[in-house]
């Protein structure tokens, strides 16, 4: 019997409020998917999915209401996603058969039974449903065997046509587990990928995949292999990646959360011959795509620049123009100089615009900013920094006079 009691203190207490709910209304619910996998592999269970043959929306109105929480609907995909503080998200389904009118087209949906539900699944592995009352296990595609032999294998032959975004989570799936792919699939998931079955869907889907298996604990490894496997050719064609330029990009990323995840991984994967057409789809805005280049493009010459420069405001002007993920990516070649330029950064002066007694205009900003960096250069002290800006402001000032 499955060990429900193993799970953690706020996924167990949602599913006894759902056990009582479904017990008042007479509703039968099974745990589904991916949570069930994880429960059997004894590692953590973090959302819960929930499939019921009837009574869908009554379990996640009534679930809502027990626990103070909010329910959105979704009744093109006949899922209900309930939220509360201080519970997991909740995620609760009509059973669904599913038919795919086109390879890569989204599929319509229809109710069914449990085990429809079950069968239209990617892998085995997810494709197993747990009764949440009585704890049976329903496996109809023997997706226990599968775990206890460590593979991911399709339900179908054609699963990787239909639906070609499970290539990426095929690869995802095996990295995160350590499992392989089952020798048939594996054929499978070549040929998709061999007659451009990832061209039937959009990049904007290839790119969420993408995205997602940049979240992955080994997302290095996880890169690699999609890379082997020729899945990000429809974004990028042929490329070889360089795996420790990936590994850096996940450290940097762990060390500091507020850096941009997706544009350190992406550079690192296009390193040296990065394009904006590359990034079509992915949803960037220019300014991401500006840093993307700015690290794929030009690492080497922002280090040889910093390497011949002979003095520090030489250093300062060019690391003024470097993304907070390219100072991050010099660290490692030019540590003690990014050092000191975050310093500068930091670094404040006690003085306004307002106290110079110069007309306003842009100038005060520039004269403002030269004044900082003097004072943390130390080529003027604190007390001569309002008369050495009210001097350049002056000097500012006179240039755009005679420009203008």
């Amino acid at each position: 019997m499955t060990r429900l009691d193993a799970l953690a203190s706020q996924q167990r207490r949602a599913i006894e409020l759902i056990r009582e709910v479904a017990a008042e209304k007479n509703l039968r619910p099974f745990l589904v998917g991916g949570p069930v996998r994880d429960l059997l592999l004894g590692r953590s269970v973090i959302d819960l999915d929930f499939t019921l043959e009837d009574g869908s929306s009554a379990l996640a109105r009534a679930m809502a209401k027990r626990i103070n929480g909010r329910v959105r609907s979704y009744p093109q995909f006949l899922t209900y996603k309930v939220t509360a503080d201080e519970f997991p998200e909740i995620d609760i389904a009509t059973a669904r058969s599913e038919k795919y009118r086109a390879p890569g087209a989204l599929p319509s949906v229809s109710e069914g039974t449990l085990q429809d539900d079950l069968l239209r699944r990617d892998f085995s592995i997810n494709a197993i449903a747990l009764d949440v009352l009585s704890e049976q296990l329903h496996d109809p595609a023997s997706g226990k065997q599968d775990l206890d032999r460590k593979v991911i294998r399709v339900l179908h032959d054609e699963s990787f046509i239909d639906d070609p975004t499970r290539i990426y989570r095929a690869i995802r799936l095996g990295v995160r587990l350590g499992f392989t792919i089952e020798s048939h699939t594996q054929e499978l998931m070549r040929n998709a990928i061999r007659t451009d079955a990832l061209r039937t869907i959009s990049r904007e889907r290839i790119w969420r995949e993408l995205f997602l298996a940049f979240e992955e604990e080994n997302a290095p490894a996880v890169i690699q292999a999609l890379n082997d496997a020729g899945a990000p050719d429809a974004l990028f064609g042929q490329r070889k990646i360089d795996r420790e330029r990936v590994e850096q990009a996940q450290q940097i990323a762990k060390s500091d959360p507020a850096l941009d995840r997706e544009v350190l991984f992406i550079a690192a994967m296009l390193h040296g011959n990065a394009s904006p057409v590359d990034l079509e789809g992915s949803g960037f805005s220019q300014r991401r795509a500006r840093n993307v280049m700015q690290i794929a493009n030009e690492l080497g010459r922002y280090s040889d620049a910093l390497a011949e420069a002979t003095t520090e405001r030489q250093r300062f002007k060019l690391l003024k123009h470097a993304s907070p993920e390219l100072l991050a990516v010099l660290t490692s070649s030019a540590g003690e100089h990014v050092a000191r330029f975050r310093d500068y950064q930091n670094f404040r002066i006690p003085l306004r615009g307002t106290e110079l007694e110069v007309p306003v205009g842009p100038h005060i900003a520039k004269a403002l900013e030269r004044t900082r960096e003097a004072v943390f250069m130390g080529e003027i002290s604190l007390d001569e920094a309002r008369s050495f800006a009210r001097r350049i402001a002056i000097k500012y000032l006179n240039r755009e006079h005679v420009s203008g």
